[in-house]
């Protein structure tokens, strides 16, 4: 893996990867390319457990819970393998080069070690586990255990750096143990973090911020305070003070502080809405009472009520705190050290004072050493200001910090040392953002790689990209060195949406909704799983079952009556026949001299993933593309097929020589289409619309509208050219025009 994604970091380039959500999706994506798999632990809390509850990305799901996961894809990755190599055996050559093998082992896979799940010896079971399960790399985070939230939610709580190193250490250490080089990814939160738990690190000084009135309250006692009035007021359930103690003397202190800043209103006008909402719910529970017990809708308006009630307390208290501690914000002065003496420094030189360094130079300094030696030299220039940081730290005890990009950097350099990969955790897909940050790490470490977390937490519809941006993004990023650029939980939501799509199926479709939605999707994309017992094994097992009993075996699963015979039985026209076709093609105009290319393949696949559009494909024996179609079936309003033809491409050395009349004839074949229609057509598709028309296979051909070409398919002349090889060949020799 390391070698892998250092090659792709010289070349600028990346690979782009997921979170599937189940072994089969990771054999899946494996087998579509994927080089590394993201093995993720929001998934992980959000499947959940025979011991815990399906929930949001916290971490509190067991140490093993990730290495199990990743241990069944590996199981099911190297079982593929094993398949493939006992299946490649009966090929012969030329089938083992029209299908090349796909490198299941070793699997490749960066899972989540979230925060290291505790201390050293926490980590070291961890990366123990997972080298047990045959991964060999890990990622981990500087967020705080226990309040450790996804990287996209709220009010993220950091540990020191110093805390950090140690976890890379551990990780690192173990890999070394067992004698596993390891890919170690080191993921900072520190770009949204509004908290720390320590500064016991002096790297975190300069991030932390501190109260510049010295007359103010403390947050903490404030909010204590705002939540004792709700407390007292009779909102028994609002009692979060109850976990703390502090003197009558700091409520005194606190309840005055709100007085004078006219903030007790606030808490009066959220008591007096509680209040009414409360009064409004005993009024309807007495009117129930008095009407009785057997009246269900009554009844239901009150659990109704009441959960609406219990809402808005919450929601009110929330907001009130919320509100409050802005005020509080502003009034106590929060700026960091460095920027609070700054500023005096400004006001000095306004007036005319002479100062022994230039502000540029102060914060150059105060951004390399400690909180106790920055006071020391604001001192020696005779600046003594109040700064607290102690008077900001919340009820839980943290420390707030500025975050954002600077701290993500600073962040990255101390980690880079103990690292293979960094990873930013960041809001919101910006380039310009991410290009900054990782031109700021590559200062100081230019071979640095970089990872990037494409989250399916964005909306990224909502940040106005166009389809072209976002399918650049991640190549963009590649050119920067974020060299494993992945999508989190994506196997969880896909599992969702199929699932969900599915149900609603079989309810408005019954058994017509699974064959719409699953089994004609899986023909359409020519999945491995449209052959369901092959696809984990079956074969595989016959065969190991045969070599250990010999010829007395009488049953296999794929023998006999196997099911699996019926989505072998061809529904539509394969592919193969084209290519029969073409290699009278070939042979016509090798005969010629006009063709030297050997053996013609065909490709009938989705536009893209998911897309209605499908394309047929043409490669030559250099697997270059010789001709492609992209086109459409559906059916109009009258129930009639058509097959819509949007786009069309021949290389010019093989234009007219009736390659792509060929193809237009294993398309209208395979899905024997009454009409077809040419969508904006170019002269090329009215050259092909008058050839076919010469040759029978069209009707007539409206050209009225300029956009469209419609034209009626004659379907008995059709099918009597293509089932016959002897008027195909006749086709393909027939002089030119």
């Amino acid at each position: 893996m390391y070698a892998y994604l250092q090659r792709l970091f010289k070349n600028k380039r990346q690979e782009i990867t997921y979170g599937p959500f189940s072994s089969t999706g990771a054999a899946r994506a494996v087998m579509e390319g994927i080089k590394i798999l993201y093995l993720g632990g929001w998934a992980t809390s959000a499947r959940g457990s025979d011991s815990e509850d399906p929930g949001a990305d916290l971490a509190n799901y067991a140490l093993d819970r990730v290495p199990k996961e990743g241990a069944s894809w590996v199981r099911a990755l190297l079982h593929q393998d094993e398949v493939q190599r006992s299946n490649r055996m009966r090929m012969t050559s030329a089938q083992r080069k029209k299908s090349p093998a796909i490198d299941f082992s070793p699997p490749l896979i960066i899972p989540d070690g979230d925060t290291g799940h505790g201390g050293e010896h926490h980590i070291r079971n961890l990366v123990k586990k997972f080298v047990e399960s045959k991964i060999g790399a890990v990622h981990i985070e500087d967020q705080r255990p226990g309040s450790k939230v996804c990287g996209h939610q709220g009010q993220k709580v950091l540990v020191s750096t110093a805390e950090m190193i140690a976890r890379l250490n551990t990780a690192r250490l173990q890999f070394d143990i067992m004698g596993v080089e390891g890919v170690v990814v080191a993921r900072t939160d520190a770009n949204d973090a509004t908290a720390i738990d320590s500064i016991d690190d002096e790297r975190d000084h300069r991030f932390v911020y501190g109260a510049t009135n010295r007359d103010i309250v403390s947050i903490k006692n404030v909010s204590l305070a705002v939540i004792r009035r709700f407390y007292d007021q009779g909102f028994k359930e609002i009692n979060g003070h109850l976990l703390h103690r502090i003197s009558e003397k700091a409520y005194r202190e606190a309840e005055e502080w709100l007085k004078q800043e006219h903030l007790t209103s606030r808490i009066n006008e959220g008591i007096e809405k509680i209040s009414e909402e409360i009064a409004s719910w005993e009024k309807l529970r007495q009117q129930v009472r008095r009407k009785g017990s057997g009246l269900k809708d009554a009844r239901e308006e009150l659990a109704a009520r009441e959960v609406l009630t219990k809402k808005t307390t919450e929601e009110t208290v929330d907001n009130i705190l919320a509100g409050i501690r802005q005020a509080w914000a502003e009034k106590a002065g929060l700026k960091t050290y460095a920027d609070a003496v700054a500023e005096v420094m400004q006001t000095r030189v306004r007036s005319g004072v002479k100062l022994p360094m230039t502000i540029d130079q102060w914060k150059t300094f105060a951004r390399n050493v400690s909180n106790g030696e920055a006071r020391e030299q604001a001192k020696s220039m005779g600046i003594d200001i109040f700064w607290s940081w102690d008077l900001p730290s919340t009820p839980e005890g943290f420390y707030q910090i500025t975050g954002g990009r600077e701290m993500a950097v600073a962040r990255g350099f101390a980690l880079a040392p103990f690292a293979d990969l960094l990873w930013r955790e960041t809001a919101k897909p910006d380039l310009e953002d991410d290009r900054a940050w990782a031109d700021s790490i590559h200062t100081v470490f230019p071979h640095m790689m970089l990872a990037y977390n494409l989250s399916p937490s964005w909306n990224w519809d909502a940040w106005g990209f166009t389809d072209e941006q976002i399918r650049n993004f991640a190549e963009e990023l590649g050119k920067m060195g974020y060299v494993f650029n992945f999508i989190t939980y994506a196997g969880h939501q896909t599992e969702a949406l199929m699932n969900g799509r599915l149900a609603r199926a079989l309810n408005e479709e019954g058994v017509l909704g699974f064959v719409r939605l699953i089994q004609r999707a899986l023909r359409l994309a020519n999945d491995p799983a449209q052959y369901p017992q092959t696809f984990v094994g079956g074969p595989w097992a016959d065969r190991f079952r045969r070599a250990a009993r010999g010829a007395s075996l009488t049953t296999s699963s794929m023998g006999g009556k196997s099911t699996e015979a019926q989505h072998r039985k061809a529904i539509e026209v394969p592919t193969s026949e084209l290519e029969r076709w073409l290699g009278m093609w070939a042979r016509h105009w090798s005969d010629q001299g006009l063709y030297d290319k050997g053996h013609l393949s065909v490709e009938l696949k989705e536009r893209w993933a998911g897309s209605e559009e499908m394309m047929l494909n043409v490669f030559d024996e250099a697997s270059d593309k010789i001709a492609e179609i992209t086109f459409r079936v559906d059916k109009d309003r009258e129930g009639r097929k058509f097959l819509a033809i949007k786009d069309q491409n021949t290389v010019k050395r093989f234009r007219f020589k009736r390659l792509m009349t060929l193809m237009h004839f294993f398309l209208l074949h395979r899905y024997k289409t009454d009409l077809v229609h040419y969508v904006n057509p170019t002269n090329d598709n009215r050259i092909s619309v008058q050839h076919m028309m010469d040759y029978g296979v069209f009707r007539e051909a409206r050209t009225d509208d300029p956009n469209v070409i419609a034209i009626e398919v004659n379907t008995s002349r059709a099918q009597r050219i293509f089932t016959s090889d002897r008027s195909l060949k006749r086709f393909i020799a027939r002089p030119s025009k």
